[in-house]
């Protein structure tokens, strides 16, 4: 297949893997939870057309409940209990999701005896957890192309990451056809040619009749279950009631304000600062061995680094084990790096090529 590598959306794919494997354990229930019985009988279609079809598709309002399910291999770090963000990042997890286009969605995080919403309504995005009964407002540029991405909880999102990869890097094919959250899908695999990812492969389930990607799992070269699988267990294309994105703070919330997002999103590098060090993450490589480099902790005036940067180093010195330069993290979907000036290295690739780029740099 030929198509252009944008090496923009990768970026939103490793970023939240990154501080998975920094902070939490995963376990999974298993890949068949989502599938519907049966095989349906489906008209043959080439990997391009079925590629364009997702390219194409348009699910500007839907309604549904998207399950997560994240197994990274690693052991339980105390703390990571609750219903906010960080809960995606292992387990199995269910989230109630709405969308209206690009500027109205709504995200709510289900668990037990708390709830986390994520509401995102023309400029505003609003934040709620129960269990810190607190409120975070901010603002977005609405002459963003992509604010959508701001809430990539949905198997959609995940399906434009893949879609980005496909180029010579790429092998991609129909591997049959399935029934997912009551659709007939057409399997969509795509897999890294070159050796060096821990991806083995990633499938995407695509509704046969619209081109909507409703599932999304992660192969590792590891094998067993699937690292990541997120899919619709039920999901309707029918336009949100308007309310639905109406958000009050609960009496009682303590409310912040929050910078506004004006930078574009997906953007991976920024100018570095005077001294020359880097003060956004950047993007080092590219396609299936993409790496992600984190600035060293943020210091205070004295120079000395941040709690928020010690806290980090901190953690990944629990969950890692010592290499010659720093800490390195080891999970079935990618490694983390912690270097002794504090910078971290991330990527779904393997350890020593994870080491290589960081010692380039």
């Amino acid at each position: 297949m030929t198509s252009t590598t944008r090496r923009s959306v990768p970026w939103r794919f490793a970023v939240p893997a990154a501080i998975a494997a920094a902070t939490v354990g995963a376990v999974t229930i298993g890949p068949a939870a989502f599938a519907d019985d049966g095989r349906p009988g489906l008209p043959d279609v080439t990997a391009e057309q079925l590629v364009a079809k997702v390219a194409a598709a348009r699910a500007d309002a839907l309604t549904g409940t998207v399950r997560i399910d994240t197994d990274l291999g690693l052991p339980a770090v105390p703390g990571k209990g609750g219903g906010g963000p960080q809960a995606l990042l292992s387990g199995t997890n269910r989230l109630q999701v709405a969308l209206d286009g690009p500027d109205r969605q709504r995200i709510g995080i289900m668990a037990d005896l708390s709830e986390y919403n994520v509401v995102h309504n023309g400029r505003d995005v609003w934040t709620y957890d129960s269990r810190a009964h607190a409120v975070t407002h901010t603002t977005v540029d609405t002459t963003r192309p992509d604010v959508a991405s701001l809430v990539p909880t949905t198997p959609q999102d995940a399906a434009r990451q893949l879609l980005d990869l496909v180029g010579p890097s790429t092998d991609v094919r129909v591997d049959g056809t399935a029934r997912v959250a009551g659709h007939d899908v057409y399997k969509l695999r795509f897999a890294p040619k070159a050796q060096g990812s821990l991806i083995a492969a990633a499938t995407v389930f695509v509704d046969a009749r619209t081109g909507v990607p409703l599932r999304v799992t992660v192969d590792t070269v590891k094998g067993g279950k699937p690292a990541v699988d997120i899919g619709f267990e039920q999901v309707s294309y029918d336009k949100p009631a308007a309310g639905t994105f109406d958000f009050k703070p609960p009496a009682g919330a303590r409310v912040t304000e929050a910078p506004a997002h004006e930078a574009a999103p997906g953007k991976p590098t920024a100018p570095p600062a005077p001294n020359g060090e880097r003060t956004a993450p950047g993007l080092l490589g590219e396609g299936w061995t993409t790496v992600v480099e984190l600035p060293a902790g943020a210091k205070g005036k004295e120079g000395k680094e941040g709690k928020e940067g010690k806290d980090v180093t901190g953690l990944l010195g629990k969950l890692g084990k010592p290499v010659p330069g720093g800490t390195l993290i080891n999970t079935r979907l990618l490694n983390v790096l912690t270097t002794d000036s504090g910078r971290v290295f991330a990527g779904a690739v393997d350890a020593d090529t994870l080491q290589r780029i960081a010692a380039q740099r």
